[in-house]
């Protein structure tokens, strides 16, 4: 891709203000919408979406690691997925990427991440059984100091991770729902594996999240910051020092 076709300044400056040098990230994008504004002409998806994470790699510099969401809730009633050919259900972003990283992403069908970085060979050995278990990837994110950084919307559409602290918490308005799939890896044949998610008890949850009392808190207390180039927002928010703030 040609650079002369992409207007870098959103990103630029974005990046430059959410001060992301040397940081492990957590990314959620809103693909369409950055795209309009970098004025990128003449691309491909794919060549796109590889463009934008090589120049946040490179902000991130050598010692950064980057992980995209690349959730498959289907796996559920399908019972069956694949590491390579079962699309992701959380932002355009991620599963177009997944085109050609899916050897980077991780094991649990429901919560799977792209895991892009030095550390990416680590979280692929992680075999949690359950989504959100107290060992799964989730506690790397804190232990390892991530922030959560989103381009072209507000950061609660990305923080799942609210989840993982739920079940720490062992809330009474989820459980640790089993199921099976025919699982499917490196070119295999399927393999019967059993997962386990903590999901909502319907007759008492419609819906768990933060609060807007909680985004004030977090924007008060400088857990999160908030940057706009014209009308692009975007968000970053210290994953440990928020899950602190929850328990």
């Amino acid at each position: 891709m040609k650079s002369k076709n992409i207007n870098l300044d959103p990103l630029k400056y974005t990046l430059e203000n959410l001060d992301l040098e040397s940081k492990n990230i957590y990314l959620g994008i809103d693909f369409f919408s950055l795209a309009k504004y970098l004025n990128i002409k003449n691309f491909n998806y794919l060549e796109a979406t590889e463009y934008i994470l090589n120049y946040i790699k490179k902000t991130l510099g050598t010692d950064g690691n980057v992980i995209i969401p690349v959730f498959n809730f289907d796996c559920v009633s399908q019972k069956k997925f694949s590491i390579i050919n079962s699309e992701g259900q959380s932002g355009a972003f991620g599963n177009i990427l997944l085109k050609k990283f899916y050897n980077h992403r991780s094991y649990h069908p429901i919560y799977s991440f792209l895991c892009l970085g030095k550390k990416f060979k680590d979280y692929k050995k992680k075999r949690n059984q359950n989504a959100t278990g107290k060992n799964s990837l989730w506690k790397n994110f804190i232990d390892e100091n991530y922030e959560l950084v989103t381009l072209g919307h507000h950061w609660n559409r990305s923080f799942a991770h609210v989840h993982y602290i739920e079940n720490l918490l062992g809330v009474d308005y989820r459980f640790n729902l089993n199921f099976s799939v025919k699982y499917f890896e490196n070119k295999k044949k399927f393999i019967n594996k059993n997962f386990s998610f903590f999901a909502r008890k319907r007759e008492i949850c419609e819906f768990s999240g933060v609060t807007f009392d909680c985004d004030k808190l977090f924007m008060r207390e400088k857990v999160s910051k908030f940057y706009r180039y014209e009308n692009l927002i975007s968000f970053k928010l210290n994953i440990r020092r928020a899950s602190n703030i929850l328990i």
